[in-house]
């Protein structure tokens, strides 16, 4: 980044023979953006009821395994042969199926907020270039994912986005 302010704006940096030598700098947090957005609270919403949906499913064929675990366990010194081997094997399989089901919960799950998240976050940085252009930023950092650590003047502009993307619907 140090290199590129000076590749970039080099001569705004010195002061020497530039009648504006600061740089207009302004940092935002895409992290609270995106939880304070109308659609980041929708999408958190509806994740949260697709998840407890899904809670309910899993935990109904998680009561049918313990059910056939206990079955199993009862049965375990009265059955042999065949018979033990079909229950025991009917119960390695409900396992893999809720190991499954499970997988495949988490998967759309992660899907889900992804598509969320990638709406959003191409919204913002809409939102955020609107602003760096209308204001003549001459950066605008952010802040959230590490990459900035401390900041002297820098404007946050995180408010003003979030008030600007809430402003206009986006698809």
């Amino acid at each position: 980044i140090a290199l590129g302010i000076v590749g970039f704006g080099g001569s705004r940096l010195s002061a020497g023979n530039n009648p504006n030598p600061a740089l207009k700098v302004a940092v935002v947090d895409f992290q609270k953006a995106i939880n304070e957005t109308e659609d980041g609270k929708k999408a958190e919403a509806s994740l949260n009821a697709s998840l407890a949906e899904k809670k309910k499913k899993f935990d109904i064929l998680k009561g049918e395994l313990d059910a056939m675990r206990q079955d199993f366990e009862k049965q375990r010194l009265v059955l042999t042969g065949k018979p033990l081997q079909e229950k025991q094997e009917a119960l390695q399989k409900k396992l893999m199926e809720i190991e499954q089901t499970g997988m495949g919960y988490e998967q759309d799950l992660g899907n889900k907020k992804s598509e969320a998240l990638k709406k959003i976050v191409m919204g913002l940085q809409e939102v955020v270039t609107q602003i760096g252009t209308q204001d003549k930023f001459d950066f605008i950092f952010e802040k959230s994912q590490g990459g900035v650590l401390y900041t002297s003047g820098a404007e946050d502009i995180t408010d003003r986005v979030v008030k600007a993307y809430n402003a206009h619907p986006h698809k």
